[in-house]
């Protein structure tokens, strides 16, 4: 069962030690207690530690290679967790509120923002 931070540090270095394994090839055991909101913040940080083993900081999302994301994908694909991160035109007006997940009781409908150059991304996980 993954604690927290040097928790999921170790995990990181196991699971970017070989190759994505087939989905649901990998059990993750997260003690959040059933919180939604807490296990996002767990998969964020298992996605940021895994682009810290592949990338200096500070890692720029759209610097990411496609072959990246794919791998990481697949990853998190391993433990059945969908991975998506989708680009769109910045907004004219862009208001970033990453808090607005705590006000979720879905998985699925949590997401974390974040603009790149002329970009807004965007983090979802879902079970699959």
């Amino acid at each position: 069962m993954l604690e927290m931070s040097e928790d999921i540090h170790r995990f990181v270095n196991r699971l970017v030690s070989r190759e994505p394994g087939e989905p649901g090839s990998i059990q993750l055991e997260v003690d959040t207690d059933g919180d939604s909101a807490a296990l996002f913040e767990v998969l964020l940080l298992i996605m940021t530690e895994v682009l810290k083993k592949w990338y200096e900081p500070p890692i720029s999302v759209g610097r990411i290679s496609m072959q990246d994301l794919q791998r990481l994908t697949a990853y998190f694909m391993s433990f059945n967790i969908k991975f998506d991160l989708t680009a769109e035109p910045m907004p004219r007006v862009c208001v970033l509120n990453n808090r607005d997940y705590l006000d979720k009781s879905e998985l699925s409908d949590m997401k974390f923002q974040m603009t790149y150059e002329d970009k807004l991304y965007t983090v979802r996980f879902s079970n699959i």
